[in-house]
């Protein structure tokens, strides 16, 4: 049962009177801070910095949030960026991009997971960091509950009353990565896959003035048309509706629906820190959550098969 808003106000205004800076000095008979104490101002600031963000509906159900970062955890995470050690990860490798409809040139994205320990090269203070926030975003079903709370009509639709159960979320995988986009990466318009629920996208821009560089929210020029997912489309049928603009600790949160189409244009040279970014991605098992009568062939590829 979701808490009423009074409930929930209240439990924020208990959270936030926590302190959120990370290097403040002894405090509490000289203990420092604990990883407990940063993830639970963590996600005191997110909290707060969602209640005050309201869900729009067109072109498709999203939000577009700022400082989702404490100003100290932000100037942590430009400092702590692991990719000057690290290269990443492919999305794909280039000869399986190629057996992809869409021809994206998806290994011009680098990945680094953050969904399990972290495994990369990095300082002791870069692995502390990093593996706040994943226990942040990860650990005991936190964000996935803050999200349902924020706009349950769209679970309840899609779930129904599964969404009550106990173990609703442990039915369901996330992932969260950090990734950059090398120069001339780029990503046309698509909905995502029919098994994806909601997606988050973290702005890690250093600076001002490459906010063109977000993402895009889009529409078909003909309104009769939608996507169930699995395929990336031309430009030059959709019409831009929003940006969600790549600027300083910024989020954009939507919702998967058959309309839901969104790119990115081609990355500069001059992005820097090539687009640096995270992602959380909330989304049903492979093959999707429930057994449907009708055998849809919604859950893969009608043209080319996705690679493994």
């Amino acid at each position: 049962m979701l808490e009423s808003d009074a409930a929930k106000q209240s439990r924020l205004e208990a959270r936030l009177s926590m302190p959120l800076t990370i290097n403040a000095g002894p405090r509490q008979s000289d203990r420092a801070p604990s990883s407990a104490d940063r993830v639970a101002a963590l996600r005191a600031h997110i909290e707060s910095r969602m209640a005050v963000v309201e869900v729009e509906a067109f072109p498709f159900p999203h939000m577009v949030i700022e400082d989702i970062f404490p100003a100290d955890v932000y100037r942590q995470i430009l400092e702590l960026n692991p990719f000057r050690e690290n290269r990443g990860s492919e999305w794909l490798k280039p000869e399986q991009s190629l057996n992809v409809s869409a021809r994206t040139p998806y290994a011009s994205r680098k990945q680094l997971d953050l969904a399990k320990e972290v495994a990369f090269e990095a300082s002791l203070e870069s692995r502390a960091l990093w593996s706040d926030v994943r226990r942040c975003f990860t650990a005991d079903g936190w964000f996935e509950s803050l999200v349902l709370a924020k706009y349950p009509a769209y679970f309840e639709i899609r779930f129904g009353e599964l969404v009550d159960h106990p173990d609703f979320f442990s039915l369901l995988k996330r992932q969260l990565f950090l990734q950059r986009h090398e120069p001339g990466f780029v990503i046309g318009p698509h909905t995502d896959l029919p098994t994806r629920i909601f997606t988050c996208i973290f702005s890690f821009a250093e600076t001002e003035g490459f906010e063109e560089y977000g993402t895009q929210l889009l529409s078909h020029k003909d309104p009769m048309i939608r996507c169930w997912g699995n395929d990336h489309y031309g430009a030059e049928d959709f019409v831009v509706r929003k940006v969600a603009p790549y600027r300083p600790n910024n989020l954009l949160l939507f919702f998967k629906t058959r309309q839901s189409f969104h790119a990115v244009r081609s990355i500069d040279a001059r992005v820097p820190n090539q687009r640096y970014g995270m992602q959380f991605q909330l989304h049903e098992p492979a093959g999707g959550l429930f057994k449907d009568l009708s055998a849809p062939q919604l859950m893969r590829f009608q043209r080319d098969p996705q690679p493994s």
